[in-house]
């Protein structure tokens, strides 16, 4: 059967054919070409995962992949080898014993890995601290002010809190010693942050803090003080501040503090514009601070906004425009239920029910997609203009989706390589541009 289209005055006819019943992935590229490869092995059940949901590169290369099913994080070397030394994050609990499904996974400058289960409360867990052990703790320490009052105060009080964060006050001498509880506490995953804390409440006067619903979490590229998360019950962004707890003694002579989080301020909240939230899930930050973040709600699925600084008050206008960016067009994605940001600014956006990986450039400009393949399709198209017709072969590209069943999670590592959980095949997928393959990894065949 032929379909008649108009073109300039013509009439083309075009005479289907059928599409090859394989796709061969083994083509030589030209120069220049390039595509995004499947790299191997897939890692899958054997690597330990269930239903691997959210995954996160740590600044020393490691790779944290949350697992619900499993209850647990599994940390994998970047060539795939299970880590040892994190037992600490499998079979995870809440405070009250209960179960633990941790739906997203982030680890910042200071090593700590915070994760979330879609409650209103943030978990962490401390890797430097485990590594290198705790030696002991300030019981209390000697607060002063450079023209004023030394006082001392005991360790773990309000007091000590309150001066602990207090840029006027500093510590001087301090008197160490080790309550082992409280060490297995500190060494344990413990809760960071909890929204019905009364702290928080307080803090939080505008929204219902004790009903978020966390669904994703974002540390920052530099050493700052704070960490994003999504609240998809009060459709925002909100920004978490890190506070001091106790002072520690680490076994290597090194003193640190530990912190816990405390409510900063709303970033963005509910609305159908750009910058705005709508049921929110995934976030991350790049290095220049810019927060990217997708979501589920009318109108724009994936947004990019930046903190301004003015005076001591911080805005976050929207960078992606209507019109102006690709990555902002009506319809373009179906349920994205996660967003990636590369060290070029690149991003990357798990489209999970078109079962792909979108990927723009800096400026939001579409530039290509993973996980799904483009098939070169030869056929003929006869041209027809009054009594005279010619025969013209043509190609034409089809795209072709199937290896990804339901790419929940993606992020990026420095050399470029894609990584995605495809939760409902169970496993964790690289994909890697065919230009930029080297040793380490090989495209699968």
């Amino acid at each position: 059967m032929a379909s008649v289209i108009w073109i300039a005055g013509m009439i083309a006819c075009v005479e289907k054919m059928p599409l090859p019943s394989d796709i061969n992935p083994d083509v030589e590229f030209a120069a220049g070409d390039t595509t995004y490869l499947l790299v191997s092995p897939v890692w899958d059940s054997a690597y330990d995962f269930q239903t691997p949901v959210e995954i996160s590169i740590a600044p020393d290369g490691r790779i944290f992949v949350a697992d619900s099913a499993a209850h647990g994080i599994v940390v994998l070397e970047q060539a795939g080898n299970k880590s040892n030394g994190f037992d600490d994050l499998t079979d995870l609990k809440t405070d009250a014993g209960d179960n633990l499904s941790p739906i997203d996974v982030d680890i910042d400058k200071k090593m700590n890995v915070f994760y979330i289960d879609g409650s209103q409360q943030v978990y962490v867990w401390n890797q430097y601290f485990n590594t290198v052990g705790i030696d002991s703790i300030a019981t209390g320490g000697w607060f002063y002010q450079v023209e004023g009052d030394t006082v001392w105060v005991e360790s773990g009080t309000a007091d000590w809190i309150e001066k602990a964060n207090d840029p006027d006050w500093r510590l001087g001498d301090v008197v160490w010693g080790l309550d082992e509880v409280l060490r297995d506490s500190i060494l344990a995953p413990h809760l960071f942050y909890d929204g019905a804390w009364p702290k928080s409440i307080l803090a939080d006067i505008y929204y219902e803090s004790e009903l978020s619903k966390f669904t994703g979490l974002s540390t920052t590229e530099d050493n700052a003080d704070f960490i994003y998360v999504t609240d998809a019950h009060n459709n925002r962004i909100v920004r978490l501040d890190l506070e001091r707890t106790y002072y520690l003694r680490m076994k290597s002579g090194v003193k640190i503090w530990t912190h816990a989080g405390i409510f900063g301020h709303t970033v963005t909240g509910y609305g159908t514009g750009a910058g705005t939230v709508n049921q929110p899930f995934g976030i991350d930050v790049d290095y220049a601070g810019n927060i990217y973040y997708s979501q589920n709600g009318d109108f724009f699925a994936v947004h990019k906004i930046k903190p301004v600084y003015t005076g001591g008050y911080i805005a976050y206008p929207s960078v992606f425009q209507q019109g102006v960016n690709d990555i902002m067009d009506l319809f373009r994605f179906s349920s994205p239920n996660d967003v990636a940001v590369d060290l070029n600014q690149f991003v990357y956006v798990a489209n999970t029910c078109a079962r792909e990986i979108q990927v723009f450039d800096s400026n939001g400009q579409f530039f290509k997609k993973a996980g799904v393949e483009e098939v070169t399709v030869d056929t003929t198209i006869w041209v027809v203009q009054g009594t005279d017709s010619v025969a013209i072969d043509t190609f034409y590209i089809r795209e072709e989706k199937g290896f990804l069943v339901s790419p929940r999670a993606v992020t990026v590592d420095n050399r470029g390589v894609v990584y995605i959980c495809d939760t409902g095949a169970g496993s964790v997928i690289r994909y890697r541009l065919s230009n930029q393959l080297d040793e380490d990894l090989t495209p699968v065949q």
